[in-house]
């Protein structure tokens, strides 16, 4: 009789699910790299437009270029504020759909070692079986003598 483990379905599902959480967590990373990259621009494009800035405070600027600047570094710093607020939403959003997919992971750990554990039993009934089986043979041969 071919080994059967009873709770197969369950492992399955729980095997369903644990994927299900990997791709869940792949795509919040994903979506935190691709927010945490947009920052990272951002910034890069302020700290271009200060040094540029003060480049051009050193050799003389019209007063409306300071103020297109200012106007700038500002819209650009609310956007920094933004994106730093999303950054960390989404960074938080991944640690937990990490957690959920270290748990789902224990649970299928869990029911693999349970289905080794069957398996084993199962393997030494068998051979517990045979042996029986080889001693009733072996009596029924010394018997027939």
């Amino acid at each position: 009789m071919p080994f059967q483990y009873g709770l197969q379905k369950v492992l399955e599902v729980k095997e369903h699910e644990k994927t299900e959480a990997e791709l869940a967590y792949r795509d919040s990373m994903n979506h935190f790299e691709n927010v945490a990259t947009e920052l990272y621009h951002q910034l890069k494009k302020k700290e271009d437009l200060l040094m540029a800035y003060d480049e051009k405070l050193k050799s003389g600027i019209p007063i409306g270029n300071i103020q297109h600047i200012q106007d700038t570094l500002q819209f650009l710093q609310k956007e920094i504020n933004h994106l730093q607020r999303e950054t960390q939403r989404t960074r938080d959003v991944m640690n937990a759909k990490q957690q959920k997919l270290s748990l789902k992971t224990v649970d299928v750990k869990k029911y693999e070692k349970m289905k080794e554990r069957k398996f084993e039993l199962y393997k030494l009934n068998e051979a517990r079986l045979d042996n029986s089986f080889l001693d009733e043979l072996s009596i029924q041969q010394f018997m027939k003598r």
